[in-house]
């Protein structure tokens, strides 16, 4: 059950969205909702080849720069602190200098879910893409990606496949609460077998029926495309959430699945609870 939630800071659309969503599920919890917002000192801040005697301008535009993503920062969190308040919700900012990824994996070990941008915006020169590839590579805990403009919904798809990955990732969902509310679930396995597809789905269902949760079973014919496939179901079944197991142990597995990923992170309409 959610007790707490961390949501990263950046002052984003993408960010405001997450936080959005986290003030709804501190709501139904009664849940702390944590807003950190980072300073990428190190990234601002990193060496470079510079003229002959150009050492002393690189250091004050550092500086210049530190300064200008710290302000950024404090008014992100003031804006969230705002916000909350207004909701209702139990809040607490934070500040931290240093990696995002970093800092956000650090700090996550205090609460149970991690909520981001599906772009962040952490590092000072705009957008950045390894923020989310590196954490959800070795997440302490589950994390929702949350696009700017979240398509509205009611049912939840569940992705799996029968690897670990997806097991941890039902196994997460489950015990966070989120299934309490999830009156239309469908559990959507992508495999030409019909026979194979159905059994893979068999353990999902049968894991969530323990959890006394309902659900229905999809068997998707594999295709070049498996991201453009759980898309169109999510569509079709006008989902508000898709939860799947992200990366992988061996390499061709982390190739598959880490193409997944990147194409749902780059494309999904609708917020996605992930784990390793």
């Amino acid at each position: 059950m959610l007790k707490s939630l961390l949501v990263g800071i950046d002052g984003s659309g993408y960010s405001r969205a997450a936080v959005e969503l986290g003030i709804a599920w501190a709501k139904q919890f009664d849940a702390l909702l944590v807003g950190l917002g980072v300073i990428d000192q190190p990234g601002i801040c990193h060496p470079e080849p510079v003229p002959l005697g150009a050492g002393a301008f690189k250091s004050m535009l550092d500086e210049s720069r530190v300064k200008r993503a710290t302000k950024t920062v404090e008014q992100a969190l003031e804006d969230f602190s705002i916000r909350c308040a207004e909701a209702g919700v139990a809040s607490k900012p934070l500040e931290d200098v240093g990696d995002p990824v970093a800092s956000i994996a650090m700090e996550a070990q205090r609460y149970d879910l991690i909520l981001l941008g599906q772009k962040t915006y952490f590092r000072l020169d705009g957008s950045d893409t390894e923020t989310l590839e590196h954490l959800l590579k070795a997440p302490p805990r589950p994390v929702v990606c949350v696009p700017e403009s979240p398509q509205p919904g009611e049912a939840v798809l569940i992705a799996y496949d029968g690897s670990l990955q997806a097991a941890r990732a039902l196994h997460a969902f489950c015990v966070s609460g989120l299934s309490e509310s999830a009156t239309d679930v469908h559990v959507v396995t992508v495999n030409n077998d019909s026979k194979e597809g159905h059994r893979c789905a068999a353990r999902a269902m049968d894991y969530l029926s323990f959890h006394d949760i309902k659900a229905q079973t999809h068997i998707v014919k594999e295709s070049s495309n498996p991201s453009a496939s759980l898309l169109s179901q999510a569509e079709e079944m006008k989902a508000k959430l898709l939860v799947m197991g992200c990366y992988g142990k061996s390499a061709i597995r982390e190739f598959f699945l880490g193409s997944v990923t990147r194409t749902l992170l780059d494309k999904c309409p609708i917020p996605l609870f992930l784990f390793q």
